[in-house]
């Protein structure tokens, strides 16, 4: 049976962008990947979560400047603070892991509010894995096997807000149209992927962009001073409180009106929002 398989060379990186910023990054088991992640992230403090010691003495990591710690991800707790990480490379976390939706939830927590991991599957709907099932030959002794709809669901259950996908390996012939023929639906060329790859962000885009403007504290009081306002707790106190706060942080009309849209849920708030910084020569705050 004929078949054309194209493979990701980039693969997990190709979701990383180069950044000299010294940002913390956690990588689990996933060693493949550090040279060249060094490389895209020259300043990053970079922690490395491994069962296998030889790796800190390869030639392959020798001067990456990581610091290393000896651990089974799947059984030990990892030994680092809620929101810790900027980014998690974890490359078997889901395929690996003992309990996934444990393990996904632990790795969601040491994210900051910004960050995301990426991590990758293996395709249960991938047609040859099809062809083995049906013969009698079932892959989950080897390594735990996915479809891409459980995944957005564990991701979700964790507290994810943001998911994308990208195939690894994936192939473009008879043999994924046989089974699309047989009436299995082939969404993104799903009976061709081979292995999936992932990234889950711990936040939307857009609320990740409001949330590296200014710093959690100031963002609470704001959200804070907000909720007061929308039910009407000494409401124009808080208005006054609201404008203030904005003149001191130099908090900017267009971060305001996004910042409110995401938070507050009765429209004609917003609209006294609106009228209440116009009023204060804020400009036309407008959707």
């Amino acid at each position: 049976m004929m078949s054309d398989t194209l493979v990701n060379r980039e693969g997990l990186l190709g979701f990383i962008s180069q950044n000299p910023q010294p940002i913390r990054v956690l990588v689990i088991e996933s060693l493949f990947y550090l040279k060249e992640l060094r490389a895209l992230l020259p300043s990053a403090q970079i922690s490395v979560v491994t069962a296998f010691e030889p790796a800190a003495e390869s030639d392959e990591c020798a001067n990456l400047g990581i610091e290393w710690y000896f651990l089974d991800f799947r059984r030990d707790d990892l030994p680092f603070s809620d929101g810790s990480f900027d980014m998690i490379l974890a490359e078997p976390c889901l395929t690996a892991a003992f309990t996934p939706y444990e393990t996904l939830a632990v790795l969601g927590k040491l994210l900051k509010d910004t960050g995301f991991m990426v991590t990758q599957f293996r395709n249960i709907r991938y047609w040859r894995i099809l062809q083995d099932l049906r013969e009698g030959f079932f892959h989950e002794r080897e390594e735990r096997l996915y479809a891409k709809p459980e995944v957005v669901r564990l991701l979700n259950d964790a507290i994810f807000k943001e998911i994308s996908f990208a195939p690894l390996r994936q192939e473009e012939g008879e043999g994924p149209a046989e089974w699309e023929a047989m009436g299995f639906a082939d969404f993104s060329n799903d009976l061709g992927t081979e292995i999936w790859m992932v990234m889950a962000a711990r936040s939307t885009a857009a609320v990740a962009n409001l949330k590296s403007l200014y710093t959690p504290e100031i963002r609470r009081e704001l959200s804070w001073i907000l909720h007061r306002i929308e039910y009407d707790i000494d409401r124009q106190e808080n208005l006054d409180r609201l404008w203030r706060l904005c003149e001191k942080h130099m908090i900017f009309e267009d971060y305001l009106w996004d910042f409110a849209k995401e938070i507050i849920i009765h429209s004609e708030v917003l609209e006294l929002l609106r009228q209440s910084g116009n009023a204060r020569g804020m400009g036309v705050l407008c959707d």
